[in-house]
């Protein structure tokens, strides 16, 4: 006797789970774009961070792609915002920097109710100020005085002439050589050079001579200009040592 073989059933089959694409890359450009955003506002690394964020810029707009579209564009985002930022802060560094440069350039004007150069330049008249270097080193400019120069005076047919008083102080802990300073050569009226006028006979000699200037002392002497024979502006500059901060002086002579 002979049995019916039992119906064999088979196992439905199983899909296996579906893999993310792209899933890691979207992971990546969000974590780029974190550490960008962290990155852009500390000045020099945020070059490397930024750097980074464009990489996953890169990556998210490759995993828009895949299965975590969300996820990259959150990572793209974050990536574009974090550049974004980190321009902003190197500019805003360029301009601070800036400003900084500038104010040391300019060094110090010390007058009552007054301490910035600029100011001083803007009431465009600096007679009668002092102008100090970082250094301590200072020079003062007296208002000018007409002078008369003499028969022998150079150069010659001089149409007007005037006469500055100059002090140097020397607040530094060194000795200065007077002779280091440039004195008398950048000088201008009415945005024309200025000639030193040399006159051993007249009124509008020049007492500038090389001198040592001890730490805490000053050394006041006298240059005079061959200026336009109607008043103008007169400037005139500084230099203590070769290649060094200029001070500038300008107003009515």
């Amino acid at each position: 006797m002979t049995y019916p073989t039992p119906p064999v059933y088979a196992q439905p089959q199983v899909a296996p789970p579906k893999q993310a694409r792209f899933g890691a890359l979207a992971w990546t450009a969000v974590i780029l774009g974190i550490v960008g955003v962290v990155g852009s506002w500390v000045i020099f690394l945020n070059n490397l961070t930024a750097i980074a964020a464009f990489v996953g810029i890169v990556l998210g707009v490759i995993a828009l792609f895949g299965t975590r579209k969300v996820l990259a564009a959150v990572g793209v985002v974050l990536c574009v915002l974090a550049i974004v930022l980190t321009v902003v802060a190197q500019q805003a560094a360029v301009k601070e920097l800036d400003k900084i440069l500038g104010d040391v350039g300019q060094g110090q004007t010390n007058a009552p109710g007054e301490t910035a150069r600029q100011d001083a330049l803007a009431e465009n008249n600096t007679w009668g100020k002092q102008y100090t270097w970082p250094n301590g080193l200072s020079v003062d400019v007296a208002a000018p005085v007409a002078c008369t120069p003499g028969q022998y005076a150079a150069p010659a047919n001089i149409a007007r002439a005037v006469r500055f008083e100059i002090t140097i102080t020397n607040g530094t802990t060194a000795t200065f050589e007077t002779a280091l300073m440039s004195v008398g050569t950048d000088a201008q009226f009415n945005g024309q050079k200025a000639d030193m006028v040399f006159d051993t006979s007249g009124g509008c000699d020049s007492t500038f001579d090389s001198a040592t200037v001890l730490p805490g002392k000053a050394y006041t002497f006298h240059v005079a200009y061959a200026v336009g024979a109607s008043p103008g502006e007169m400037q005139l500059v500084f230099e203590p040592t070769f290649n060094s901060e200029k001070a500038a002086f300008v107003g009515q002579a």
